[in-house]
């Protein structure tokens, strides 16, 4: 394991190093306010500072036969992940005709129900909750329209 914290540790800080420069071609400040390049500057700071800890701490901490062993999720956490994607493309795909609203309400129900094990009365009760929380605040708290389907919301 402290060799794939090394690999990552290395990427994270070559990322970080990358969005340091590239924040250097935006206005780091704008009159009296933090300018585009504000942001990717100090997230690549942080991000190096957090790599850099990384990498540290895979020469300090003692190894143990967890770290050398080899780590690869099994068949049923893969299979897991696959029904999420799934699950994810099946939401971009019925987002336009079913409507925003309508499709995270089945989605969350399916997502509960399939790989939760959930109740299906209870899955049903937290999709209806979920979605119309995010309806509410995306349509009157930050007042953005979302797709609607032919259900008309």
């Amino acid at each position: 394991m402290r060799k794939g914290d090394r690999v990552f540790g290395l990427i994270c800080l070559g990322l970080s190093f990358w969005l340091i420069l590239e924040s250097r071609r935006f206005d780091y400040l704008t009159r009296y306010t933090p300018g585009p390049g504000f942001l990717p500057f100090w997230l690549g700071v942080c991000l190096g500072l957090l790599s850099l800890y990384l990498l540290f701490n895979t020469f300090v901490r003692k190894g143990d036969k967890e770290d050398d062993k080899a780590v690869f999720p099994k068949k049923k956490v893969l299979l897991r992940v696959g029904f999420i994607l799934l699950f994810i493309a099946a939401f971009t795909f019925f987002m336009s005709t079913l409507g925003f609203t309508l499709t995270v309400l089945v989605s969350v129900v399916l997502v509960l129900v399939t790989l939760e094990h959930y109740n299906i009365f209870k899955s049903i009760f937290y999709g209806i909750i979920f979605s119309g929380s995010v309806f509410l605040i995306f349509r009157y708290w930050l007042e953005v329209d979302l797709p609607k389907g032919w259900l008309g919301f």
